[in-house]
């Protein structure tokens, strides 16, 4: 890759936004880092500088239409280019689809979706200028895995999904890629920043029921996201793990309803509360169950095995 091209990163200032950042940085890329918290990017703007990189800190609200033209334009500013625009900034919000509060999902929705299609909007006409460029949607494996009391994050993902792909083919002739990246479990702030809207588990109840799920660190999406920019083409998955998770949901839609339906039965009481049940704890006994049946049918074989030795010598 080219020295010196230049790069916005939306979400900078902590998790993956951060992660990118000190990733493309690292790679001599020049990073533009955009985020609401001023005091965190500019912080991480000095690491990157003392570390030789050249990185310039844009406090920004990017559901915001006058911060999103002040993020571009001072972009142009310093720089006079910009070759990869990372949509990374969003929002999570936990609540039923019948509780969940309007005004908070129309919020995530102008965040996760409207903001990101607004700045490619806004950088697409300057990418043409430069003769292409590069737009990462980051996206999460919600978008393809349904999760319960997660409904309007996941719609929002898979909003943001569909219209990655669409933006894909319109902009192919301008050289422009538009792809994205699908995380799963990451470890990240996110659950600090989740809007808990309308009944049902929290954020804490889902993972902790789901701790049987190990999270991966901030750096590996980093890593995936340049590997999207350098490739100029989506990462659908980021493990083995997740790749399963996404092959079944595609493959199976009417299992994973019915095993979602049969989990919330065993796993959420009317409440919203979590039950007793531990999904860790029914996994363990699966297993048990499944490594005795095979240790049963090992004996069976090598009972029938041993007397049919018997009585044909």
């Amino acid at each position: 890759m080219i020295r010196n091209r230049v790069v916005i990163v939306t979400g900078a200032s902590a998790g993956i936004g951060e992660a990118t950042s000190r990733t493309f940085a690292a790679r001599g890329w020049t990073v533009v880092l955009a985020a609401r918290s001023g005091g965190k990017l500019a912080h991480i703007a000095d690491e990157i500088r003392a570390a030789g990189g050249v990185a310039l800190a844009v406090p920004a609200d990017v559901t915001v239409a006058e911060d999103r033209a002040q993020l571009v334009d001072a972009t142009l500013r310093a720089f006079g280019r910009i070759d990869a625009l990372i949509n990374n900034a969003g929002m999570g919000i936990a609540g039923t689809v019948d509780t969940v509060d309007l005004d908070d999902l129309d919020y995530v929705v102008r965040l996760n979706v409207l903001a990101p299609v607004a700045l490619l909007q806004a950088v697409a006409p300057v990418m043409r200028r430069c003769g292409g460029g590069v737009v990462v949607n980051v996206s999460s494996l919600i978008e393809a895995v349904p999760v319960p009391y997660m409904a309007g994050y996941g719609a929002s993902k898979a909003a943001l999904g569909y219209l990655t792909t669409a933006a894909a083919a319109e902009l192919a002739r301008d050289n422009i890629a538009v792809v994205k990246v699908m995380p799963g479990l990451t470890a990240t702030g996110f659950d600090r920043n989740l809007l808990a809207s309308g009944a049902g588990m929290s954020l804490e109840q889902l993972l902790a029921q789901a701790n049987f799920v190990s999270a991966i660190p901030a750096e590996r999406v980093a890593e995936a996201i340049w590997d999207a920019v350098r490739t100029r083409r989506s990462r659908r998955c980021l493990t083995v793990r997740d790749r399963l998770f996404r092959r079944v949901a595609a493959l199976a839609p009417g299992l994973v309803s019915a095993l979602l339906k049969a989990a919330v039965k065993r796993y959420v009481l009317p409440s919203g509360e979590p039950s007793r049940a531990s999904v860790r704890r029914d996994l363990r006994d699966l297993g048990l169950m499944i490594g005795g049946g095979f240790a049963a049918l090992a004996a069976l074989a090598g009972g029938i095995w041993f007397w049919v030795k018997e009585h044909t010598s």
